[in-house]
């Protein structure tokens, strides 16, 4: 992926993406960098930087959660990101929701361009539905 945008793949990030692409939902730096140092010392500034220069590069995306902080999830390859997020209020595992597309108002201003939708559903997930049972 990283070749395939003309830049250099370092050990950091190649290990970022490789974290988020065995992962099925959103990570946050925290949770990275817990997977990340279960094999090897990590540094959580660089995680930092890693995961910029990745939303810089649009191969990642950041979904703010319910409690502020940042989740990163794999940008699908060329498109961008228009699509709802499920954030479950017990244990808050974020989810795509590829097919709840949010609709851009048609009240935005005609000169204005719109880069991106952010649209977040909140309730329970399956898992913490049936333990609830």
């Amino acid at each position: 992926m990283i070749h395939e945008i003309g830049q250099r793949p370092t050990s950091s990030r190649v290990a970022v993406l490789n974290v988020l692409l065995d992962t099925e939902y959103p990570l946050t730096h925290q949770e990275l960098l817990h997977t990340l140092t279960q094999e090897a010392p990590f540094d959580r500034v660089t995680l930092y930087r890693v995961l910029d220069w990745l939303v810089e590069c649009n191969l990642v995306h950041p979904i703010m959660g319910e409690d502020r902080a940042r989740r990163f999830q794999l940008t699908q390859r060329n498109a961008k990101h228009h699509h709802a997020h499920f954030q479950c209020t017990s244990c808050g595992k974020m989810f795509c929701l590829d097919d709840v597309k949010p609709k851009i108002p048609s009240s935005v201003p005609s000169h204005f361009t719109v880069e991106s939708v952010e649209l977040n559903i909140k309730g329970q997930c399956d898992h913490c539905n049936s333990a609830k049972n």
